[in-house]
């Protein structure tokens, strides 16, 4: 089911003048701040490479919306058109009122819509369609043609399915964690992060992405390893190795892509859990990032596998990651144990 906000908008704007980005604002009546739109994808072609102003000269509260509706709309375009044709009434409001028109008295008739459709990360589906809102379109800065159009709308289509996979995973994850005050076990931790890792997901699929230079200039920030848990440590250590043997051919795809990420994520999970300036966090907590770094060691060894049948300086690092792993495995026992004699 759809968001439907058009009687509650004051005024608003929407701009496509970036390719693959749309960016816009509304105000909303009873809403203090302007609500901020920034999607993925671009409009139909009548508003590609344009921003639109609109006016609603007869804003209404909505309840719903200003109960529900979230003031970052974050997300996927969907049809973004000022001319799809609606059966609509042939007379205003305003003439409805004025003359006390029935039902039954009131023409209808084809008319272009504006039409403004969209899914958050928040509020699902969004639209927007109306015949009744003032609204100025600017020149074109760039252009679609009828078969670029087409494209696009499959493109969009595409989004959308992929983004609402990702919420339904989202929503799926997150009715499985419990409310629960106080620490809970690593099981109901594990749950919470899976929410994490598929809000992060959906985050990053409407991101921009890194660019060429960002890629290119890939380093391993200098990280101190004097005074640190051992497991940080060693996987510091581990992804040096692992970054030195790898070279420029680290974006190489297949094994030696899968490695690098591996032990990116090895180091990047453990230094969260345990950062210079020491942090009280709960052993679920702890235990659950534990399982998804043993994951990533097994994921490292068997990239390790492959390569070593080209290079057998990657056995050395594959015998790092194993004492690697078997200090995550003692550490993960001590944990339990001493949530074993506290209770």
């Amino acid at each position: 089911m759809a968001f439907r906000i058009e009687k509650a908008i004051v005024r608003g704007w929407i701009d496509n003048t970036t390719p693959g980005m749309t960016r816009g604002g509304l105000e909303i009546k009873g809403m203090e701040r302007p609500v901020k739109i920034l999607l993925r994808g671009n409009c139909w072609r009548d508003l590609a490479g344009t921003r639109i102003d609109f006016v609603n000269p007869h804003p209404e509260e909505q309840a719903d919306v200003l109960e529900h509706f979230h003031g970052f709309q974050r997300g996927v375009i969907g049809d973004m058109t000022a001319s799809k044709k609606i059966k609509a009434p042939l007379v205003t409001p305003d003439e409805i009122e004025e003359f006390e028109l029935q039902p039954e008295d009131i023409a209808f008739g084809w008319k272009n819509a504006l039409c403004l459709e969209w899914y958050s990360l928040v509020n699902g589906r969004v639209m927007l369609e109306t015949t009744n809102y003032e609204i100025q379109i600017s020149t074109h800065q760039w252009e679609l043609d009828e078969e670029g159009e087409r494209k696009q709308r499959q493109e969009n289509a595409l989004a959308m399915e992929h983004f609402m996979e990702l919420m339904l995973t989202a929503s799926e994850a997150q009715s499985e964690v419990k409310e629960i005050e106080g620490e809970v076990d690593e099981f109901e931790w594990e749950k919470r992060l899976r929410v994490r890792d598929t809000l992060e997901e959906a985050a990053w699929f409407l991101g921009e992405g890194p660019s060429d230079a960002e890629v290119e200039t890939y380093e391993v920030e200098e990280v101190s390893i004097n005074g640190r848990e051992p497991i940080v440590q060693h996987a510091i250590l581990t992804q040096t190795k692992a970054l030195d043997l790898l070279g420029d051919a680290i974006l190489d795809q297949g094994p030696r892509s899968d490695l690098a990420l591996a032990t990116a994520y090895i180091f990047d999970a453990v230094d969260e859990t345990w950062p210079e300036k020491p942090l009280e966090l709960e052993n679920g907590y702890i235990l659950a990032v534990l399982k998804r770094v043993l994951e990533a060691c097994n994921s490292a060894v068997a990239a390790c596998n492959t390569l070593s049948m080209e290079d057998d300086k990657f056995e050395d690092l594959r015998t790092h990651i194993f004492h690697l792993r078997d200090l995550i495995i003692d550490k993960s026992h001590s944990l339990r144990d001493a949530d074993d004699s506290s209770n």
